[in-house]
């Protein structure tokens, strides 16, 4: 039987179990390739020797572009070489979205871009480490204050939006009278 996994909770002696996640890169050694496979909580590397695994499935995996989506299915074996100290090797593999090429950004790349690029390509700048950090480390913080405002017994209200300006998208406007102002 197949298990899904991430790269949080995935160990030796799992058996077959099947990640997903995005492509970060791939080296091709000839007699064996390696791809690094990225989810939202690290990378797994994905050992692939060209002997031991169907000829198809090695020609395809390391021809994969870099952040395709795909979801890998295959035995997890101890290693001493990657840093979580196992590996995976493919059996089967499902493409959920391939990733143009070239790409207009990289997400590990050490190479600075342009604001534009960023803000254009947002979709690819929040995929890093360094900026994802950012909204987790945010999300972690209002929880904490929204836990601590609630232990005090404040309750939270959600209010309609008040503007002196004209609504956008045709909403009816109504009249609010406040401290003899309209």
């Amino acid at each position: 039987m197949t298990v899904f996994k991430d790269s949080s909770n995935i160990a030796v002696g799992d058996g077959t179990v099947t990640i997903s996640g995005w492509v970060q890169d791939i080296r091709n050694m000839g007699g064996i390739a390696f791809l690094q496979l990225r989810d939202r909580y690290g990378v797994i590397q994905v050992t692939m020797p060209k002997k031991k695994i169907d000829p198809e499935l090695f020609e395809k995996l390391t021809t994969l572009s870099r952040e395709s989506v795909v979801s890998i299915t295959g035995e997890v074996k101890e290693s001493n070489q990657t840093a979580l100290g196992l590996e995976v090797i493919p059996s089967a593999y499902e493409l959920h979205s391939e990733a143009g090429v070239p790409l207009p950004m990289g997400v590990i790349d050490k190479v600075n871009v342009e604001m534009d690029t960023r803000l254009n390509n947002r979709f690819m700048d929040l995929r890093k480490p360094e900026i994802k950090a950012i909204f987790e480390l945010k999300s972690i913080m209002v929880s904490l204050i929204e836990e601590a405002v609630r232990e005090n017994g404040f309750t939270q209200v959600y209010t309609p939006k008040i503007s002196a300006a004209g609504a956008e998208g045709g909403a009816e406007l109504f009249k609010i009278k406040y401290f003899d102002k309209d």
